[in-house]
């Protein structure tokens, strides 16, 4: 059975600034990863992050369709992962709505991943995407795997 995760979050900003955040090579590395994206169907581009158990830091991706400034979707691969990723911006006069959706998570091993990809998205779309977008400086961001042995270690230390 293929798993899912999503994410939606309101920004007080018009369509056409969260599209550029979203596809902005700069913008893109300073609030998800560093990046060689370019808005164009058919790229092939790469994020780089901390490697981990199993992930060499290198996710491999390529832009599979694009409706400016509406729907983008790229295919996602990195580590035991094989997944399409999808941003959809909606217009809410001058807000905008972000649809973010990853599927395509398979057996155990997806599973495990897409509950840690989804501890990471208070940081990406509710406190980085945000700062980009609003001109400030992003928070310091933890690697992925160090994100997580934070999350698990706060846990630990308020039960």
């Amino acid at each position: 059975m293929s798993r899912w995760i999503a994410k939606i979050v309101e920004y007080p900003h018009p369509i056409e600034a969260v599209w550029a955040a979203l596809t902005d090579r700069e913008a893109l590395s300073q609030w998800l990863m560093p990046t060689d994206f370019e808005p164009e169907v058919g790229h092939e581009f790469e994020f780089r992050t901390d490697p981990g158990p199993g992930f060499d830091g290198v996710v491999r991706c390529e832009v599979l369709e694009m409706v400016e400034p509406r729907w983008m979707r790229w295919s996602w691969v990195g580590g035991p992962l094989d997944t399409i990723v999808t941003f959809e911006l909606t217009p809410l006069g001058e807000s905008t709505r972000l649809t973010f959706r990853q599927e395509g998570f398979e057996g155990l091993s997806g599973l495990a991943v897409s509950w840690l990809l989804r501890g990471g998205f208070a940081q990406m779309y509710e406190r980085a995407l945000p700062a980009v977008l609003a001109g400030r400086p992003v928070p310091p961001r933890m690697g992925l795997f160090a994100s997580i042995r934070h999350r698990l270690l706060t846990r630990t230390e308020t039960t």
